[in-house]
């Protein structure tokens, strides 16, 4: 089928080039008819004798027919399916009229001595740029046999016609026979070189043609599964949930390919048995067999090794554990390869083909790219949950602990034991602070995982973004004033409502004021705008006139507990973690984050979501 459909459109590129070229032909004609209508007077002028009426009437004929052939083009290019076959015989009706016209000429301006006669060339030049190699031939065959037979005539003296240019007489018949004979034979050999060297280039070049299509389709096609690739990616950063990952893993990889299945199976702990772990396009019966055990599968501990397998056409039962699932599956074909991140495999991908198919390299390079980068990710959406479930885990051992302290000491310093001197006061005041940094870091520890963790996992709804940020005007209000900044909000009343969550919303909100606040000395400024990006998005955009952030450290401000040095000499409290959780809303809800800065100037920090 996929070849029937790219021979079909190889016929129509090329069919669409005669259409093109029969247009040409008609355009070009009409200089031709001009120049010779032109040339006929000029003639004239220089020489009475020469019959100018004959040729103006042709000349006249030509363009009458030419807006006829005009009329007719664009006829035959109404139609809808385009007639190839009838542009094809619309070509030969052209060449024939044009040699019927150019002959008629020539008879006029001496026969088999009219300078004229070289111009057949054209006729046969075009006829092979047009036409088959064939027709070009038989065309110069015909004006070959036409010329012999006026030469023939006018040698015997049948046919008395005297040439109008004495001066220049391309092909003389009338010395001797051998003179005769001679000048047709080199106007044979003209003729002939004409047509040979025409269809021959445009062989090649037609050769190049198809060549060059196929390299665009090749490019189109490659072009067109490495944006689904990128897609599918895209698709893959948000996840955060690892079966999630896999199951759209394997369902886009199977419309990418445009294959009938693809499946993803992972080892165990003791790495001697595979399990499926997410497939598309199998059924509930092939996936449940269990786990495959390595050292009974051929097939599967070769891909394990490190190799790929690739099969077009499955017939020999030894190399699967259960060849009857494979048939009753209807998979003809298949191709394996490792899930592998560096030297470490973590299991195998498969592809499999309804229809029997020999994978090419190209095809093995293309699956090898997409097991590779779907291994990245499974291993790097693994190590984030790990990460994240270690972080939470110490944030909540660490809360118990810290409320008991920080309670005694609040204790201690309200001089509820007994009397408290200014030393121990100070000293006391001191530790207060830093348990409340350590609280900060717990808390922005908890928040952190907040997409990543099911129990807290939000729910995508419209969200009046107009309200939300309304409620947190006095809050920050009275934050600025008591840091003796200046706060302004702009929000524009009519904004569209915000696809996202209540609480996270807030919270990205918070983080990014807060921020500003922060980071900005007293008299500076502080602006917050609600506004619409365009039809899809909402911008929110907080801008300060703090100290900034050095140009080298904005790569690293999305790192977990980074903090420029100039933002740690301005402040001490912080624990780096405020843009890493706006960050991870953003990416949640599917939005972006644009960060703008100049030390010493501000900063302006941008987030575009998306609107209902």
């Amino acid at each position: 089928m996929r070849l029937g459909y790219e021979l079909i459109r190889e016929q129509l590129f090329f069919q669409r080039e005669l259409i093109e070229r029969v247009h040409w032909f008609i355009r070009l004609r009409w200089l031709a008819a001009a120049a010779a209508l032109a040339g006929s007077w000029a003639a004239f002028f220089f020489a009475r004798s020469f019959p100018v009426l004959p040729l103006s009437i042709i000349a006249l004929f030509i363009l009458a027919y030419n807006l006829l052939f005009l009329r007719t083009w664009k006829g035959l290019s109404s139609r809808s399916p385009l007639d190839v076959n009838s542009f094809n015989t619309f070509a030969h009706v052209q060449i024939g009229t044009d040699l019927a016209a150019l002959f008629g000429m020539i008879l006029f301006t001496g026969g088999f001595y009219s300078p004229l006669l070289i111009f057949s060339l054209f006729h046969i030049l075009l006829a092979g740029i047009l036409l088959t190699p064939f027709s070009c031939f038989a065309y110069g065959i015909a004006v070959l046999v036409v010329a012999g037979i006026l030469g023939a005539l006018q040698y015997w003296g049948i046919l008395l016609l005297e040439p109008v240019l004495r001066g220049f007489i391309p092909f003389n018949i009338q010395s001797s026979p051998t003179e005769a004979l001679v000048s047709y034979s080199v106007f044979t050999v003209a003729i002939l070189v004409t047509a040979f060297l025409t269809t021959s280039l445009k062989m090649s070049l037609r050769l190049k043609g198809r060549e060059l299509l196929e390299t665009s389709k090749e490019l189109e096609a490659s072009n067109r599964k490495l944006k689904a690739l990128y897609e599918m990616l895209k698709k893959i950063g948000l996840c955060s949930d690892l079966q999630e990952l896999m199951d759209l893993t394997t369902r886009s990889s199977a419309g990418i390919m445009g294959v009938k299945a693809c499946s993803i199976k992972l080892l165990d702990e003791g790495r001697r048995r595979l399990k499926f772990a997410s497939a598309y396009g199998l059924s509930e019966d092939y996936v449940s067999k269990g786990a495959v055990d390595i050292d009974k599968s051929p097939i599967n501990r070769k891909i394990i090794e490190g190799s790929f397998f690739s099969i077009g056409k499955i017939e020999e039962k030894d190399y699967f554990q259960y060849p009857e699932d494979i048939r009753k599956e209807g998979i003809a074909s298949m191709v394996c390869l490792p899930l592998r991140v560096e030297k470490m495999v973590l299991g195998v991908f498969c592809v499999y083909s309804g229809i029997s198919y020999n994978f090419e390299d190209e095809d093995i390079r293309f699956f090898s790219l997409v097991s590779d980068l779907v291994a990245l990710a499974i291993e790097t959406l693994r190590g984030e949950i790990n990460k994240t479930w270690f972080l939470q885990k110490a944030a909540h051992q660490l809360r118990s602990p810290f409320s008991t302290i920080y309670s005694m000491i609040k204790v201690m310093n309200g001089g509820f034991l007994g009397p408290v001197n200014e030393k121990q006061k100070e000293l006391l005041q001191r530790c207060i602070r830093r348990i409340e940094m350590l609280g900060d870091l717990i808390n922005d520890l908890l928040k952190l995982g907040i997409k990543r963790t099911d129990a807290d996992r939000a729910i995508i709804h419209p969200v009046d973004g107009v309200t939300l940020l309304n409620a947190l005007v006095p809050l920050f209000e009275t934050h600025a004033q008591e840091k003796k900044l200046k706060i302004e909000f702009k929000i524009e009343p009519d904004v569209e409502q915000i696809m996202g969550d209540e609480k996270l919303l807030d919270e990205l909100l918070t983080n990014l004021i807060s921020n500003a606040i922060k980071y900005t000395p007293a008299g500076g400024s502080v602006e917050v705008r609600l506004s619409s990006e365009d039809k899809n998005r909402i911008r929110i955009e907080v801008t300060d006139t703090g100290i900034g952030i050095p140009e080298e450290d904005r790569s690293r401000l999305f790192t977990e507990f980074f903090r420029a040095e100039n933002a740690k000499s301005f402040c001490e409290e912080g624990t780096g973690l405020g843009l890493v959780i706006v960050k991870e809303i953003v990416d949640f809800l599917r939005g972006a984050v644009l960060i703008e800065s100049k030390v010493g100037e501000g900063t302006t920090v941008c987030c575009l979501l998306p609107a209902i």
